[in-house]
Order: C-alpha cells, then sequence, then structure tokens
C-alpha cells in the first residue's frame, strides 16, 4: 500500500554514477602564462631555485606551447628541468639534469 517499489534493472546501477557525476566537482585548473608562474610552480614542485622559463617549441596543433624551467638545486649535483603545461599550469614532465648555475643577485 504506501510502499516503494526497490530500484531494479539498469536504473539501480545509474542513479549512482549520476549522482556522484552530479555532485563531484570538476578538477581546477589554471592557466600558467608567464614566466614568473612557471618558475613558481617549478619552485614548489621540486624545492629548488628556479633560474629560467621560456616556451618550448612543439609541433602539436592547438594550445600554448608549454613552459621550459630549469630549476638548480643547492648543494646538489643534479638540478631539474621541468614541463608546465600553460593550459592547466601542471608539470608534464620533470626530470633530472646537471645542476644548472644558480642565479646571480
Amino acid at each position: 500500500m504506501g510502499t516503494s517499489a526497490p530500484l531494479e534493472g539498469p536504473l539501480k546501477i545509474l542513479l549512482p554514477a549520476l549522482l556522484c557525476s552530479i555532485c563531484w566537482p570538476a578538477a581546477a585548473t589554471t592557466p600558467c602564462l608567464t614566466p614568473e608562474e612557471a618558475k613558481a610552480i617549478a619552485e614548489s614542485e621540486t624545492m629548488g631555485e628556479a633560474v629560467t622559463a621560456h616556451p618550448v617549441r612543439h609541433d602539436r596543433s592547438g594550445g600554448f606551447p608549454p613552459w621550459l624551467v630549469l630549476v638548480h638545486m643547492p648543494g646538489q649535483d643534479y638540478g631539474w628541468r621541468c614541463i608546465i603545461s600553460r593550459d592547466t599550469g601542471k608539470v608534464l614532465k620533470k626530470e633530472r639534469v646537471p645542476n644548472p648555475p644558480s642565479k646571480v643577485r
């Protein structure tokens, strides 16, 4: 009389997925448009001192070219070369390289 029927069939599977997609926040991405922003991202990722940042030429169509940032690691033999996406501000690639010279102040 006053009872409702339990969820059946495909609705039983799709309803939780639908609720998650409605309630789940979208991943926040912020573009990285200046060399200073790219350096700050690389420094926070590596805990080093960003020395240079310049755009990388690439063959892919669409979007902005990524940033190449060299990071000096004080007291170490190796530093980092980071590729930072201009579209999302995320580190795309990070690899060890011979330590670049420190910034001159």
